[in-house]
């Protein structure tokens, strides 16, 4: 019996140099769901039936109501060296109400700080007032004893008060 010979191999084929073999591309995978969120456990104290009060009206001692007072100085006329008034708008409310039956007698203007110069505050010293009736009101203060201003910041505390109710803010004047 002759001999069969073993089959020739084929010699492998050369890949061309420089260049990579296409890479099949996996097709896209859907999106995971999104993973079940488990409600949080419930604390052991009962759920209020009721809503919760609403906060009470502040008050202060003796029953006396609180204001709500804003204010802003301007030197108006003033200037250093005259005697002319100065401005202070107030303006009042109760509860965000304005408060519109206030008379002079309810403000009180206090001058804390010295200025350099000035001979006399402005202290008490409202010249000038006037109500718009819609919780504004206008006041006007010069120094005392008729005294010239100086120039500079001049600081006050506006007080405000009534029957039952009272306020204050401070307020500053520039005399140039």
């Amino acid at each position: 019996m002759a001999k069969k010979s073993a089959p020739k191999k084929k010699p492998a084929a050369k890949k061309p140099v420089g260049k990579k073999p296409a890479v099949k591309s996996k097709p896209a995978s859907k999106p995971k769901p999104p993973a079940e969120k488990k409600p949080a456990p419930k604390a052991s104290a009962p759920a209020p039936s009721k809503p919760a009060p609403a906060a009470p009206a502040v008050k202060m001692s003796g029953s006396v109501l609180p204001l709500t007072v804003s204010v802003q100085g301007a030197g108006g006329n003033a200037a250093s060296g005259n005697t002319h008034p100065a401005n202070i708008l107030v303006v009042v409310s109760l509860s965000g109400v304005p408060v519109t039956d206030l008379h002079q007698n309810n403000f009180t203007v206090m001058e804390h700080f010295n200025v350099p110069g000035q001979q006399y505050p402005f202290s008490n010293n409202i010249v000038g007032f006037k109500n718009a009736g819609s919780g504004a009101y206008l006041i006007q203060v010069k120094p005392i004893n008729n005294a010239p201003w100086s120039s500079g910041h001049h600081i006050a505390q506006v007080i405000v008060s009534g029957k039952n109710m009272q306020g204050m803010t401070a307020v500053k004047i520039i005399v140039r």
